[in-house]
């Protein structure tokens, strides 16, 4: 699986023209891993390979970076070699490919939820105080798609496009945006995301207690 159709990522990289938000994109590189290669142990998403055989790596002049993978940096295997001694399982073995910019906020695929396709679901993790990971996306394309939604809500509210402070957190805050993945809703509803969000001990309370109620919100959107 080569060459994987992606209609979010075309989609993002339009509303960025169109919003005249800056991309910064990278040149694809022929060397860059293929579909189901090994990064530490951990097979490449299909769709991550699509990518970077069209992009050698994407950063928006927002908050979002998709690691660069070209002839100059092996971005996305120098970010899992950072993390890999120190982040404790379950998620040591995700496979991190992007993040939020000036924050330790990371994009992962998840190898373990892979489909029968391969299609790896997307988490944001926060490896602060408390450790945990949301369910973002069910696929990589997806979770381009849900961030070119996202771009669509602040740029189509004037009150929003004009004040940088006032855009809502994303995902905590874009509930509806998350909801409309169904695919994701049903693994979430399943449980299957449950090892990677809810923590153990009374420090973890309060987190557990948060992601519960972000679940909340996320039903509620998608009914």
């Amino acid at each position: 699986m080569t060459d994987v159709p992606m209609p979010g990522l075309e989609r993002l990289l339009a509303l960025c023209e169109k919003y005249s938000v800056q991309a910064m994109l990278r040149k694809p590189w022929g060397g860059a891993p293929t579909a189901g290669a090994l990064l530490l142990s951990r097979p490449l998403d299909p769709m991550l390979a699509t990518f970077y055989s069209r992009l050698g790596g994407l950063r928006l002049d927002l908050d979002l970076y998709v690691n660069a993978c070209d002839e100059q940096v092996n971005g996305i295997l120098r970010a899992n070699e950072e993390v890999q001694p120190y982040w404790p399982e379950p998620f040591r073995s995700l496979l991190l490919f992007g993040g939020k910019e000036a924050s330790a906020y990371r994009y992962a695929t998840v190898p373990s939820l892979a489909d029968a396709r391969g299609f790896q679901p997307v988490v944001e993790v926060d490896p602060y105080e408390d450790f945990y990971a949301l369910p973002i996306a069910s696929n990589v394309d997806r979770f381009f798609d849900t961030y070119a939604r996202y771009l669509e809500l602040i740029y189509q509210t004037p009150e929003l496009s004009e004040e940088r402070g006032a855009w809502p957190v994303f995902p905590w805050e874009v509930p509806e945006l998350i909801a409309a993945d169904r695919e994701l809703m049903g693994m979430l509803v399943e449980g299957r995301f449950d090892f990677l969000m809810f923590q153990e001990g009374v420090e973890a309370q309060r987190v557990n207690e948060e992601i519960r109620e972000w679940i909340a919100q996320l039903r509620a959107a998608s009914t």
